[in-house]
């Protein structure tokens, strides 16, 4: 007879508790002097903004160097670009970009006026203006903008992302659970994810697994709902771009409910021209926490997750035309596997590793750029559950090299083309070992034929042997309008698909290796209004009809996939935001209207939302900031099934979150209390796996 027996970690698991504890006496001994004397220097700011031509359009990749401390940071691909101070110091910040006349702006000025003006060389102009704009813009390219703040404090990933509209996390139940996103009502297969650029997708299920990513790590979140260049499969939904952020060196320590301890450290430096930064850090949950089911109440146990990171970035500006940077992550996790509430699991764990390693390495010229991208993701994967003798193995590794180049024909063609190489590799204990290479190459024009309307066509090629090789094509247009607070219309129209996973084709048993690549036709029509002093407006309309859909279904004694679903969805958006300066205050609220229909049972989709929404207030006087989220999501179906469908109830959730910063000589102290779930809401996001009730968190930053 088995032996059972509680679940203990492995030896090499991170002692949580004496790391925190440790942590928290060294920063609290750091911080004794500093107290004692405040000044009236200005609280850690962030600074971001975009880089604009003379018509208000983007510009990627502008430089900006900081004379001073010789550190610099790079505007990115939609021309944004974030950066975080201690404290206001005088220095001159160069802005520089081939084709571009160079401008010198003071500390004051960029802080003030965010948003930057360049004027072309090729354009002759007596002057350059500086031109504030909001720093959340949206765009037909960048959909839902965000950047994290020192008041908020260490809040999970979902109430950043939330911002994105119509978006549904769907999680495990608490801290140790999967959990991924889906938008649209589509699965979570559907949306690429990025981290620094690199792709953090599994080639084994198709998925992206947020809880793999450390808390602090995560920065900056932009959301791009069709990328016409299609980089690959898997971004039917869109695209969630996530970056790291530039922070100054600073420690961090939480605490709070359902046993929450964590801390990280960043270390930042110049070493002559070599910027480089260090992150560690370590995550403790208990994760126990009340539910009910049945009428009966008890304690959700086995739900406990030990994350530890390390991760590191650098970059170099070796010319004012050729740049390098690099990044890498690795995150550790130990976690209980709790189980369905009516099934409870005390017995199984999991351990995962997932790591990322990206480098770029860019090159301006008076008319075109180039880009040559080297990533690599890795994860594996152990499993085990005593009671049903299940001991699983995964390792995943995917590898891609990259290479694009803008060129700028004139002021009315540019050329965008791209060529890049995938490698999926699996080796698993359940879907054995496989390999699989994709080509991909990509030509887009962009063609301003007035100075009102710009058209962009695009012809991808994707090659994969023996699974797929299509030609696809896009089609996109956009008018600049400028009619009273119509500021633009513009209109896509264009093919994407999704491999099948590695489980898909190989599992045992069950795998099918006939399986088709699903193939979706993405059609989007949005307004962007300009409401002055009330703010900005966008309206979007999108649908998308998809064909193969791949659906598990019972065969005999076990699950086979296979081509046989096809689906419509369509969805009607509404996203507002404005910012009030002189008040310190800022608001954004955004409502989705979801329709989906399974044409296969000619219902709607499984676990898609009807509705959508999510508002916020983010208030910031002198040393204080107060924020205060709303999010909504309708039902949803979690099972067919007859007389009725199995569904999960909507659910109304709020956070709030109110910090203090004290302002020392010796660097910047902030403390934040928020509160998550505040009303105590009994919810679900997966069927059989409720989520915690309310929660309180302390935090604690100290940087300098």
């Amino acid at each position: 007879m088995m032996n059972l027996s509680n679940r203990t970690h492995p030896t090499d698991s991170p002692n949580m508790r004496r790391g925190f504890f440790i942590a928290l006496t060294f920063a609290l001994l750091t911080l004794s002097n500093g107290l004692a004397a405040a000044s009236n220097r200005p609280k850690c700011m962030s600074i971001q903004g975009y880089t604009l031509d003379t018509k208000g359009q983007t510009i990627p990749y502008v430089s900006l160097v900081f004379k001073n401390s010789g550190e610099w940071i790079l505007s990115d691909e939609n021309g944004h670009f974030s950066y975080q101070v201690v404290a206001l110091k005088k220095d001159s910040i160069l802005v520089q970009r081939i084709g571009y006349q160079r401008l010198v702006l003071s500390s004051e000025e960029l802080i003030n006026k965010p948003s930057i003006q360049l004027t072309s060389e090729l354009i002759n102009l007596n002057s350059i203006e500086i031109e504030a704009r909001p720093a959340d813009q949206i765009s037909m390219q960048n959909m839902g903008d965000f950047s994290k703040s020192k008041g908020m404090g260490t809040v999970d990933h979902s109430r950043m992302l939330k911002r994105i509209p119509g978006l549904s996390i769907k999680s495990y139940g608490g801290p140790a659970g999967i959990s991924t996103l889906s938008l649209d009502g589509g699965p979570s297969s559907h949306t690429r994810v990025t981290v620094n650029g690199i792709d953090i997708t599994s080639a084994q299920n198709g998925e992206a697994d947020l809880s793999q990513l450390p808390l602090p790590y995560i920065q900056h979140m932009e959301y791009v709902p069709y990328d016409i260049s299609g980089s690959g499969s898997g971004g039917i939904d869109g695209m969630v771009q996530l970056e790291s952020g530039d922070l100054p060196s600073q420690i961090n320590l939480s605490s709070g409910s359902f046993g929450h301890q964590a801390y990280d450290i960043y270390l930042n430096h110049n070493y002559g021209g070599l910027w480089g930064s260090v992150h560690i850090g370590q995550r403790h949950e208990e994760g126990n926490y009340p539910v009910s089911w049945n009428e009966d109440s008890y304690t959700r146990t086995n739900n406990s997750l030990d994350q530890d990171f390390v991760a590191f970035k650098l970059r170099k500006l070796f010319t004012s035309t050729l740049y390098w940077q690099a990044s890498f992550l690795q995150s550790d996790q130990s976690r209980g596997v709790a189980g369905l509430v009516w099934s409870p699991d005390t017995l199984s764990n999991r351990w995962d590793q997932l790591q990322l390693l990206g480098s770029t390495l860019g090159w301006l010229r008076p008319t075109s750029n180039t880009h040559l991208h080297l990533a690599l993701r890795r994860s594996r994967e152990k499993y085990e559950n005593p009671l049903l003798r299940i001991n699983s193995d995964h390792f995943v590794q995917s590898k891609q090299i990259k290479l694009q180049n803008e060129w700028n024909w004139n002021k009315h063609i540019t050329l965008n083309s791209e060529m890049s190489l995938h490698e999926d590799e699996i080796q698993s204990s359940d879907a054995n070992t496989h390999m699989r290479n994709t080509l991909i190459a990509v030509v887009t024009p962009s063609l301003r034929v007035l100075d009102f309307i710009t058209l962009v066509p695009s012809i991808k090629l994707h090659t994969s042997p023996d699974l797929y090789e299509r030609i696809l094509q896009d089609y996109q247009a956009q008018l600049d309008l400028n009619l009273g607070p119509l500021e633009q219309i513009a209109a896509s129209h264009g093919e994407v698909y999704k491999y099948p996973s590695f489980n898909d084709l190989f599992w045992e048993p069950g795998g099918n290796i006939g399986l088709e690549a699903e193939e979706t036709d993405v059609t989007t029509i949005q307004a962007d209004f300009d409401l002055n002093n009330a703010g900005q407006l966008l309206i979007q309309w999108q649908k998308k009809e998809s064909n193969n859909l791949i659906q598990w279904m019972p065969v005999h004694s076990y699950w086979q996939p296979n081509n046989v679903q096809s689906a419509t969805r369509e969805s009607r958006k509404a996203i507002w935001q404005v910012e009030f300066p002189s008040l310190s205050l800022k608001s954004h609220a955004h409502l989705s209207l979801i329709y989906t229909r399974d044409h296969t049972r000619d219902t709607r989709l499984r676990y898609a939302p009807s509705r959508t929404t999510n508002a916020g207030i983010t208030w910031s006087p002198h040393v204080y900031e107060f924020n205060l989220t709303y999010n909504y999501i309708s039902d949803r179906i979690s099972m067919y099934s007859y007389p009725e469908n199995i569904t999960i109830d909507a659910s109304e959730l709020w956070s709030v979150s109110a910090a203090r910063s004290w302002l020392t000589h010796h660097g910047n102290l902030t403390t934040v209390i928020s509160v998550e779930n505040l009303t105590d809401l009994e919810h679900e996001t997966i069927r059989g796996y409720p989520e915690p009730g309310r929660s309180f968190r302390l935090s604690l930053n100290y940087s300098r």
